[in-house]
């Protein structure tokens, strides 16, 4: 037993450190500096509009494959990303497959549903997200301002991906001292609010419909630190395809990931 604590102890304690430097300095993902590289995350904001109740309750997910080579080995499920990866800069063709043919119940042999080709810089970075729905995908392109924001505060960027629940507004509705703040009006469909300052704290946000007190879904505890840069957006249905039938999680809902994270102790 005495032997074993010797050997598994320093391995434990040097992970530990790993992670941990990591999560202080780096844009999500867990990259390392990876200078000379274009850094690209893949993110899932496409749900299933199946109207069938056996395929309601699939979760189909999707493949990013990069230049032809395919880093993953799980696909990636709605809502979730990959994390940045690191390429030579150039042209970057990206295919997606699905993780099953849309026509196959059971599932069947993956299907490509996509493609997108674009150029990429060194050290710049960018974000593709799956939008629409599983049976009418698309992929969007954003190029992620990265830069640290004005020292003390943060930075954010608002994205509407909800297929079906028309312009919205996003507020912050408990968590700032000087009360309700308004983050993005009048946020069409596939509409993107670029990086722009906000103060750091620990929020409560909803999402409204535009130029309405209408509530589509509010997210407690959002925290957003200091140094640091968030993409915020809307997914999921706000009237799924299938009442009953369709899978929960491709409801409506607010997601946010630390495109870039600071330590702020």
């Amino acid at each position: 037993m005495k032997l074993v604590k010797l050997c598994l102890l320093p391995a434990l304690v040097v992970l530990g450190l790993n992670l941990i430097s990591c999560e202080k300095k780096e844009p999500m993902g867990v990259l390392g500096e990876e200078k000379d590289k274009a850094k690209i995350i893949f993110v899932n904001a496409t749900p299933n509009s199946a109207t069938q109740p056996a395929a309601a309750q699939r979760e189909i997910a999707i493949f990013p494959v990069y230049n032809n080579v395919q880093f993953n080995t799980f696909p990636i499920k709605f809502p979730w990303s990959n994390g940045y990866k690191a390429f030579a800069p150039g042209s970057m063709t990206m295919r997606f497959d699905t993780a099953q043919s849309q026509s196959n119940n059971p599932p069947g042999a993956a299907a490509k549903v996509g493609e997108l080709t674009f150029p990429t810089e060194a050290d710049k970075y960018y974000s593709v997200y799956s939008v629409g729905t599983a049976q009418k995908p698309e992929f969007l392109l954003l190029s992620d301002d990265l830069a640290l924001p004005t020292p003390g505060k943060a930075k954010v960027r608002i994205m509407n991906y909800s297929p079906d629940a028309g312009p919205l507004d996003l507020y912050i509705t408990a968590g700032l001292p000087s009360g309700p703040s308004t983050l993005a009006t009048n946020i069409a469909y596939k509409g993107v609010k670029e990086f722009f300052d906000i103060d750091p704290g620990i929020y409560t946000i909803e999402f409204r419909v535009a130029g309405t007190n209408t509530v589509v879904k509010n997210k407690t505890n959002v925290i957003i630190d200091k140094n640091s840069c968030y993409s915020i957006w809307a997914r999921g249905f706000r009237t799924v395809p299938s009442p009953g039938n369709t899978f929960g999680g491709y409801a409506f809902d607010i997601s946010y990931h630390a495109n870039r994270w600071s330590n702020p102790l």
